[in-house]
């Protein structure tokens, strides 16, 4: 049976126009035209889709956080937990805390006497 797919779009009258033309253009080639034909399509292509250009490292890292952003703010997150580890040493603590965390006043605390 040739019945169509039920998922394939039924076909448009500019895409009939299309094939026929292309069957048109292949009938009237010589058996070099098939090659020539390849790299015309392929030259449009590349007319069509340039490479993609870098400029350098940002470029670098605007293509990789287009192409993985899950990744990167995970990685983003982590930095920052990181750094916030990492700062908070440097901060001074309070003095009052390291008073009361000395032994003496710790088991003054646990008799109820202070």
């Amino acid at each position: 049976m040739n019945a169509p797919r039920p998922d394939t779009p039924p076909d448009s009258a500019q895409d009939q126009r299309l094939r026929r033309s292309l069957r048109e253009a292949l009938a009237r080639a010589p058996a070099d035209g098939l090659q020539d034909l390849e790299a015309r399509a392929l030259a449009q292509w590349r007319r069509r889709n340039p490479a993609p250009q870098h400029h350098g490292p940002l470029a670098a890292l605007q293509a990789g956080w287009r192409h993985h952003p899950v990744l990167w703010k995970g990685a983003l997150l982590a930095l920052g937990v990181a750094g916030v580890l990492l700062a908070k040493p440097l901060l001074q603590p309070d003095p009052g805390i390291d008073e009361l965390m000395q032994p003496d006043v710790l088991s003054l605390m646990s008799m109820g006497e202070l």
